[in-house]
């Protein structure tokens, strides 16, 4: 089953028996009511058959439960005219506060309320890193150089002091230290790494799961990030967003475990993730073995951000499908982080 025992199955049920009076729809029947909407759809009566004789499968002319249930996950739904398909059929037997909640994985990707989080993010640590850079009086190499992690001090001319946004734990006392360092890089390859891979994952991510969900889960990485490096080490300083773009990935991570069955091209993502796994640990090794640099880059922050992605993620993000299973991990989750929350 596409969708699973869940409410969303429940409701597409209850939907397909409105629509069809039984337990089938005639072809033929389905047919005239999609042409009739022709209009709506814009669509011709050529493309609404072509549309109907894929849905039935077995060829019997008519649609059963499991046929619409396929029908509406399947590639042939995947474009804007296919999803107005759903919806007109759906809007037609329902009144207009009985909408149904997103009813397949694939049509649940609207851009209602737009990914403006991860996109202004991502805009404001691009704008930090070459504002600073070209402010600063003979900028070091871009590929390495940490723009805006220090400048000047006025009272001891030849010494440098940490800028206003990296998280110094000797200033911990600053406390929106713990969050504004996500927007300092170690060079045009850290952010570039970071902006890359947090709009890969993050926009479809907060497509589907919202801002009110990707947004605190980001936050929260961050943050969580801070506080287990000044825990674990607390003599290192700490820049880059590395945190919340691991807890993106590994809330995509949650997100795939959760939604397995109904995840398209569930190994092509996992690839992809290890692929900028492989990318992040060969760029610590070039600016340590071959650049010579002895920053120290912060992995528990890294894993701080990995752990609130994974555990924050699977209980927040919600799910296409529902199983019984599910909520004995939400919870074990819930109550891992907490300690992990607390032990810092």
């Amino acid at each position: 089953m596409v969708f699973g025992d869940g409410k969303v199955r429940a409701k597409a049920y209850e939907q397909f028996q409105l629509l069809a009076g039984d337990e089938t729809i005639p072809v033929a029947e389905l047919n005239e009511k999609l042409k009739k909407q022709r209009a709506t759809l814009a669509m011709t009566d050529a493309q609404i058959e072509e549309f109907v004789k894929k849905a039935d499968k077995n060829g019997d002319a008519v649609i059963d439960f499991r046929e619409f249930e396929s029908l509406m996950a399947a590639p042939l739904a995947k474009g804007n005219r296919m999803q107005l398909v759903m919806r007109t059929l759906a809007d037609g037997v329902i009144a207009k506060n009985q909408k149904l909640e997103v009813h397949s994985y694939l049509d649940a990707y609207n851009c209602f309320p737009p990914p403006i989080f991860v996109l202004v993010a991502s805009l404001f640590q691009v704008f930090m890193f070459f504002g600073y850079y070209w402010s600063e009086e003979n900028p070091h190499d871009i590929m390495t150089h940490c723009a805006g992690c220090f400048h000047p001090d006025p009272d001891r001319p030849r010494h440098r002091m940490p800028g206003p946004l990296m998280f110094v734990p000797k200033l911990r006392g600053d406390v929106w230290r713990f969050w504004s360092y996500q927007f300092l890089h170690a060079g045009i390859f850290h952010l570039a790494g970071n902006i890359i891979m947090q709009c890969i994952i993050g926009i479809p991510l907060e497509i589907v799961h919202k801002v009110w969900r990707i947004g605190p889960l980001y936050t929260m990485a961050v943050v969580s990030g801070a506080l287990l490096q000044y825990t674990l080490d607390a003599k290192v300083s700490l820049v880059g967003a590395s945190g919340g773009v691991y807890s993106l990935i590994t809330a995509h991570l949650a997100n795939v475990f959760l939604n397995w069955a109904e995840m398209p091209f569930r190994w092509v993502r996992l690839g992809i993730v290890g692929f900028y796994l492989t990318f992040d640990i060969g760029m610590v090794v070039y600016r340590r073995v071959i650049v010579g640099e002895c920053d120290t880059v912060s992995h528990a922050a890294h894993i701080g951000g990995g752990i609130t992605g994974f555990c924050f993620g699977i209980f927040i993000l919600h799910n296409m499908v529902k199983h019984k299973w599910e909520q004995i991990t939400r919870t074990v989750c819930v109550i891992a982080y907490i300690i992990f929350f607390i032990a810092m």
